[in-house]
C-alpha cells in the first residue's frame, strides 16, 4: 500500500484517509486499553472522539477519490480541484469545513456510490460497491448526538439535555441514593463482593447529606457500539478503494 508510505501532501485525497486510519488506530489502542486509563470519569468521551473523527476523515478521502477516479466534477469546478465541495440541502459547500457526519454520508452514498455502481465495476475487477443498511441505520444514531463533532470534543454543547448522558458521575436524589444502597445490601452481587461503584456524598453544616454523585458505567452503549462499527466499516472500505480503484497509492 504505497500510500501507507509517501507524505500526505503527495495523496491524491490530501491525506484525509491515512490521517482516518490513524485515529481509528488510536481509538482501537485507547479501547483495548481503557482499564489502564488512570481517570475516574469520561474515558468514553476521548475514545469515541477518535471513532467519530475517524469516520469523518474516511468519508471524505472517499468523496475527494471517487470524485477524482470517476471524473466527477464539483459544480462548475474540476474534478482535481484542490477546494473540493459537497452538495448539502441544495447548495454546494466546502468540504473542509463540513463536518455533519449524517451529510457526508448521504453525499458518499447517494451521489458517489450508489448512482455510480455500475462504472466502479468495470473500472476495478474486484470490490465491495454496495450499501450496508446496518450502517445506514447507525449513522442517524451517531447524527443524533454528534452532527457536528462537538459532543465528544467538549464538555457542555449547545444541547445541555444530551450533555447530561455523556457524563459519568451523575445527579441522584438522596432519598433515592438511600434505598439504592439499601438494596446493594441485599443482593448477591454485594454478598460477592461485585458491582462496586464510585458514590460521592456531600454533607452540610449540620452533617445532612444535601447532594450525591453515582459513577455510571455503562454510558451511551448503541451510541458506542454505532461509533465503532461504522468507523470499522469506513476503515475497512477505504483501505479497500485504496488498493482496488487507487491500485496501492
Amino acid at each position: 500500500m504505497q500510500y501507507q508510505l509517501i507524505s500526505p501532501e503527495d495523496h491524491l485525497d490530501f491525506g484525509f484517509g491515512i490521517t482516518a486510519e490513524t485515529y481509528y488506530n488510536s481509538a482501537e489502542f485507547m479501547n483495548k486499553g481503557r482499564a489502564e486509563i488512570q481517570a475516574v470519569q469520561l474515558v468514553e468521551m476521548p475514545i469515541n472522539f477518535l471513532y467519530r473523527h475517524s469516520i469523518e476523515l474516511a468519508l471524505k478521502s472517499l468523496i475527494v477519490i471517487f470524485h477524482k477516479k470517476l471524473a466527477i466534477p464539483y459544480e462548475k469546478d474540476s474534478c482535481d480541484s484542490k477546494k473540493p465541495k459537497i452538495l448539502s440541502q441544495g447548495k454546494w459547500r466546502p468540504l473542509y469545513s463540513c463536518h455533519w457526519i449524517d451529510e457526508l454520508y448521504r453525499y458518499w452514498k447517494d451521489e458517489l456510490l450508489l448512482k455510480n455502481i455500475d462504472k466502479l465495476e468495470s473500472l476495478v475487477e474486484k470490490g465491495d460497491w454496495k450499501e450496508y443498511e446496518d450502517i445506514t441505520k447507525a449513522i442517524p444514531i451517531i447524527a443524533k448526538y454528534d452532527k457536528q463533532s462537538s459532543f465528544f470534543r467538549y464538555p457542555v454543547t449547545e444541547n445541555t439535555s444530551l450533555d447530561l448522558e455523556k457524563f459519568t458521575m451523575k445527579k441522584v436524589d438522596v432519598e433515592t441514593l438511600f434505598k439504592t444502597l439499601e438494596d446493594r445490601d441485599s443482593t448477591e452481587e454485594k454478598k460477592k463482593g461485585k458491582g462496586a461503584k464510585v458514590i460521592l456524598a456531600l454533607k452540610n453544616e449540620d452533617n445532612e447529606i444535601v447532594k450525591a454523585y453515582e459513577q455510571q458505567k455503562e454510558l451511551l452503549t448503541e451510541l458506542s457500539d454505532s461509533l465503532k462499527k461504522v468507523a470499522h466499516y469506513f476503515y475497512c472500505i477505504h483501505i479497500m478503494t485504496r488498493m482496488t480503484l487507487c491500485n496501492g497509492n
